[in-house]
């Protein structure tokens, strides 16, 4: 009868526990910091890099961004993957991806439209 009691209680800890795991895996943590990124784009020229300025989005808790282009000026949405990064749907940088990198509150920008090959956004807001 104990023999019996341990080996379901062995059983409920490892189905529990399987359960908990199950359950962090499907919701994951995100780290994202709302506010305002500055975007620049990197060019070597001459033996130097060159860093031009590309205005800035600023990411809302409700999924909403604003892009202060120099340019186009705009409005979308944004969601956020499971790897904590940033996709963008509507406005300038529709269909775009800020890849998170290994640097915090910091990402690699591209977007069907780009300019030049990539930006790097990075928070400005303390």
């Amino acid at each position: 009868m104990k023999k019996r009691f341990l080996i379901a209680g062995i059983g409920c800890a490892i189905l529990c526990s399987s359960a908990l795991d199950a359950t962090a895996q499907a919701a994951p943590k995100s780290n994202l910091k709302y506010g305002k990124y500055g975007c620049t784009a990197t060019k070597y020229k001459g033996g130097f890099y060159e860093f031009i300025p590309h205005g800035s989005f600023t990411i809302n808790a409700d999924g909403t961004y604003f892009y202060s282009g120099f340019e186009k000026p705009s409005k979308g949405k944004f969601s956020v993957d499971k790897d904590g990064n940033l996709l963008f749907a509507g406005g300038y940088l529709d269909k775009g991806k800020a890849e998170k990198i290994d640097r915090p509150d910091k990402f690699f920008l591209v977007f069907p439209t780009i300019p030049d090959n990539r930006w790097t956004c990075s928070c400005v807001e303390k």
